[in-house]
């Protein structure tokens, strides 16, 4: 699993660090230090990349390893988000127009109380999302699993944002800034359902009546 997180890369522009996921800190200062010191004459100087595949890896974490190769071998660091540079290349009609945009996130595993997964796309999550935990979207979101937490989809006011849930029994529901509380059920649906903002209210169908939606 470590080595499929972390790679580093001789390149061009010097030492590359590629963050496939979210790492621990220590183990990733130790392989730094390992590849540095190998090399040490080469890196000075030098400015270091850091690549972040992964919108995982949090900012205190990226700016405790910089500040960390900063102090012990004086080596400025970059840090380039593949994810912002990807986006940017994408325009906003690939991105926001209802069910049809093209840049999608998979998230397997289930979304615990308390974890936080956002992405500037669409968002599918392979698993449950828990009470106290939050899915946050810039186009759409499917849990393929059952929807207990808080879902936010079109989070930069994307109202043709939709939410799908195999079993929807979310704390909340928000689509761009429409809020609205998922209606209290007493048991699981066997049925999927969907979210929509229709008349400036959210409203939750089942799957299969489309037709009555649009």
């Amino acid at each position: 699993m470590i080595k499929e997180a972390i790679k580093i890369q001789g390149t061009k522009e010097g030492l590359v660090i590629v963050l496939e996921e979210d790492v621990d800190i220590e183990t990733l200062k130790e392989k730094i230090v390992n590849r540095i010191e190998k090399s040490l004459k080469f890196f000075e100087g030098a400015t270091l990349t850091v690549r972040v595949k992964s919108l995982n890896v949090k900012e205190e974490k990226l700016q405790e390893l910089k500040d960390f190769i900063f102090d012990k071998y004086g080596i400025e660091v970059r840090v380039k988000n593949f994810q912002e540079k990807h986006i940017k290349n994408v325009t906003d009609d690939e991105i926001f127009n209802g069910l049809e945009e093209g840049i999608t996130k998979f998230h397997k595993g289930t979304v615990r109380s308390g974890q936080v997964v956002k992405y500037h796309g669409n968002l599918v999550i392979i698993g449950d999302v828990n009470p106290g935990g939050l899915v946050q979207a810039a186009g759409n979101i499917v849990v393929m699993g059952t929807l207990r937490g808080i879902a936010h989809a079109g989070f930069t006011g994307n109202k043709e944002a939709v939410i799908v849930a195999s079993s929807l029994r979310a704390m909340q529901l928000r689509i761009a800034n429409v809020i609205s509380r998922a209606p209290d059920k007493d048991d699981a649906s066997d049925y999927p359902e969907i979210a929509v903002v229709k008349k400036g209210k959210i409203i939750v169908k089942p799957l299969y009546h489309l037709n009555d939606l649009w």
